[in-house]
């Protein structure tokens, strides 16, 4: 087989480029329905042929027109005919779906003949879909499976051995994620540091590791949201803000924010409460009830931000945004809050992501004033009480979505007897229920370093799951360490 030659850089007028954008978009939509729909029917039903004939006739429709249509997986983004397929809140579950398939097959690009026929294109989605019920293993098995099949007018091509995500094995990824989320810790105690002793705060170096965060929620976004779990009760403010970063990024990707923007996103959220270094020791820390001194000086610090970063030696590098977002991020959706304002303006988009994230990390933390957290489902529950009142509705229905019904790090009792850890949530809509498990107990509660398994997995035989939840846990209350599963993971 030839292969495509999809790295021929296209030019497009603008109009085309439009054109042709919403086209690849409706590809992009039928093929991952195509692939979803062959998973659970057969290629005669219904259902599937309402997936597959708009599918063709697209494909066609850009051979005819363009000479070639190329779909390829490229550093961690999706093309087609060199255009990058824009992914949004709405597409995002599509994209992690159709990203993890080609990742599992070892593909880099799928390119189509002009003498592709329907039949054709049926026999390849029908591989694609079901390659784990065929046992094609890799690249090779499905490369075969196709010549088996006579597929002669569509080609594919291998991912690149020398991408930096496919060049990492998994633990080495979880390592790097870990190293940039200490690294990061550390940074801002050195910029908390500086900005007492009004010396220069080097954004070079936070935009470095932002960006190095955003790098690593590209390879492995699930086990960076595991690591939001791990909290420091006697240095809050530094663990929070790391873990509001990673939060905000991850909720900016799936929002469809372009990478230049998720930057700024993230630098804005790394110092969204550097107002709180005017706050004394002993009001931050306090126990009880703060008295009304005490709490103006707390309902301040988003204003003490402000300040401080408008007084920055060098904005150069510095987004802007970041000053709404520490002016901001305890405003409300209806404009209570504080610190109070007397001009209803439309709050900062970045604002409304950082203060959502805000509060999440900050219910799911134990306080000096509350000895115990809230889990992460009740603490997604105690918001949506709030919707519309101190949250944007469709940004915390998003961010709900993100989060996922079972949450990474959430402990959950399996209908097996045994016991595990949400370590990632499964992309496929139908299957939300049905995350991936860190098994640490067997059926009879003995404690096991378990394997993960994928609560989507049906026996062969009787068709039914072979796991299901059945009640998520306290932590606390069966003494069992979330953080410390996440470091393991990425100890070496």
């Amino acid at each position: 087989m030839s292969q495509p030659e999809q790295k021929t850089k296209v030019q497009y007028t603008k109009e085309e480029k439009k054109t042709l954008s919403k086209t690849i978009e409706e590809v992009f939509i039928r093929f991952t329905s195509s692939l979803k729909t062959a998973q659970i029917f057969e290629p005669n039903n219904i259902a599937f042929q309402q997936q597959i004939k708009p599918l063709f006739f697209l494909i066609q429709s850009l051979l005819k027109n363009l000479g070639k249509a190329i779909l390829q997986f490229r550093g961690n983004a999706l093309f087609f005919n060199t255009i990058r397929i824009r992914i949004d809140f709405h597409s995002y579950q599509r994209f992690k779906f159709l990203v993890g398939e080609f990742k599992e097959k070892e593909i880099e690009a799928i390119g189509f003949d002009p003498d592709l026929t329907a039949e054709e294109l049926t026999r390849f989605i029908v591989i694609f879909a079901q390659s784990k019920q065929k046992k094609l293993k890799d690249f090779e098995d499905f490369i075969g499976a196709m010549e088996s099949q006579g597929i002669s007018n569509i080609f594919i091509e291998k991912l690149n051995p020398y991408d930096l995500s496919t060049r990492m094995t998994p633990e080495e990824i979880k390592r790097s994620c870990k190293k940039v989320f200490l690294k990061s810790i550390v940074h801002l105690q050195e910029v908390m540091e500086r900005e007492k002793k009004h010396e220069k705060i080097h954004f070079k170096t936070t935009r470095r590791l932002i960006q190095s965060i955003i790098n690593m929620i590209s390879f492995d976004e699930s086990f960076m949201l595991g690591m939001t779990n791990i909290k420091n009760f006697e240095e809050y403010t530094l663990n929070h803000s790391i873990n509001v970063t990673i939060l905000a990024l991850c909720f900016g990707r799936r929002l469809g924010i372009e990478k230049s923007e998720l930057l700024e996103l993230g630098m804005s959220a790394f110092f969204h409460d550097i107002g709180k270094l005017d706050v004394p020791i002993e009001v931050l820390n306090k126990k009880g009830k703060l008295d009304d001194e005490e709490w103006k000086l707390m309902q301040n610090h988003p204003i003490d931000g402000l300040t401080k970063l408008v007084l920055l030696q060098d904005l150069s590098y510095f987004p802007v945004r970041a000053l709404s977002v520490a002016y901001e991020h305890h405003i409300w959706a209806d404009h209570s809050g504080y610190p109070k304002t007397w001009k209803k303006k439309e709050l900062n988009f970045f604002s409304k992501i950082a203060k959502i994230c805000d509060v999440f990390d900050a219910i799911t933390t134990k306080r000096v004033y509350r000895d115990f957290s809230f889990t992460r489902e009740q603490a997604l529950s105690m918001m949506f009480e709030k919707v519309g009142e101190e949250y944007d509705p469709l940004l915390l229905k998003v961010f709900a979505n993100m989060i996922g019904q079972f949450p990474v790090g959430t402990l959950v009792a399996l209908n097996t007897g045994e016991v595990g850890i949400v370590v990632e949530t499964n992309p496929e809509e139908v299957y939300l229920l049905r995350p991936k498990v860190k098994l640490i107990t067997d059926n009879e509660k003995n404690k096991i370093d378990g394997e993960i398994v994928d609560l989507a997995e049906k026996d062969a035989e009787s068709g039914q799951f072979k796991r299901t939840i059945v009640n998520t846990l306290n932590p606390e209350k069966y003494d069992v360490n979330i953080p410390d599963y996440f470091l393991a993971q990425a100890t070496g």
